[in-house]
């Protein structure tokens, strides 16, 4: 009896300690509306993979002479830079229209120029609507090497 007794308090302990179905937190964020905004070019860096031991280099003053400005307008997915010249820069032209290469989890932005050109530039992070920063990643190859890799730091400023 005490047998029985033992095992239904330990069955009554084991059903007690089942943890609560998950709650939802609070409406999912989009990576594709998170973008939308104005983004004003901050800091530039180099990262030199030449080498056993890479070195991060900032070049930011290479566009105090020419700052960089860039709109995307997620209602119709274009985009608009603002730059007097490209030099320096993983665009090859001011305005056009913009995708991601997946929805839910983009690694990769496409710049599709007016005249039908295409830049390419890795996702360094996904921009959700509360994100003060967006990087742009750019990765240099000779040889089928990697040598280079480009970061644009871009902060919101609207």
């Amino acid at each position: 009896m005490k047998k029985l007794l033992s095992l239904g308090l330990l069955a009554l302990a084991i059903s007690a300690c089942r943890p609560e179905p998950f709650k939802e937190i609070g409406a999912p964020y989009s990576v594709i509306t998170g973008i939308n905004g104005n983004w004003d070019l901050e800091m530039v860096e180099v990262e030199d993979r030449s080498f056993p031991q890479w070195e991060t280099l900032e070049f930011t003053d290479f566009f105090l002479d020419n700052p960089v400005s860039i709109n995307f307008n997620s209602n119709d997915n274009t985009y608009a830079i603002s730059a007097n010249s490209l030099d320096g820069l993983p665009f090859s032209s001011l305005n056009g229209t913009y995708a991601f290469d997946d929805p839910e989890y983009p690694e990769n932005l496409y710049l599709i120029s007016t005249d039908g050109d295409t830049s390419t530039v890795g996702m360094g992070n996904m921009v959700r609507a509360i994100d003060p920063n967006m990087i742009f990643e750019e990765l240099k190859n000779k040889c089928d090497a990697e040598y280079a890799r480009y970061i644009y730091t871009f902060k919101r400023s609207n």
